[in-house]
């Protein structure tokens, strides 16, 4: 269960990054002509001029965003299952309470169905705790 909690990481990941990055293309030309090297986005939201936050937002919603690191853990995942090798439970536990957390704060989205594969994880890391491997 362990191993397919990390291939469901990976493509919840790749998901937000498609779902998101939809709408980001138009800002992309402006990330790689630097556009995104400037203190203005230290400034207040308030008094940040619209396209500055929307280029931000789009950002912070796609390469910016947890997606990357989270196919990243994935694959890490995925790797330690088929190398025998126990995932620790912090790992699915800290997941868990962050997943959890965001989806209280924010819906609709996506961590709701993040918080059940955190949950998966933790089921699958109980189990190969309770064949004996040590973590």
């Amino acid at each position: 269960m362990a191993k397919w909690s990390g291939i469901a990481l990976m493509a919840l990941g790749v998901a937000h990054l498609i779902a998101l990055g939809i709408d980001a293309l138009p800002f992309a030309a402006g990330w790689l002509s630097l556009d995104l090297w400037t203190t203005g986005h230290w400034l207040p939201f308030a008094t940040q001029p619209p396209n500055l936050l929307a280029s931000n937002a789009a950002f912070w919603a796609t390469l910016g965003s947890c997606a990357v690191p989270s196919m990243i853990l994935g694959a890490l995942i995925v790797r330690m299952t088929r190398d025998g090798i126990p995932v620790p439970r912090f790992v699915g536990w800290s997941l868990c309470l962050w997943l959890g957390a965001c989806a209280l704060l924010l819906e609709p989205s996506g961590f709701p169905l993040g918080w059940i594969i955190s949950l998966a994880l933790l089921l699958g890391i109980r189990r190969q705790h309770s064949r004996g491997e040590q973590a």
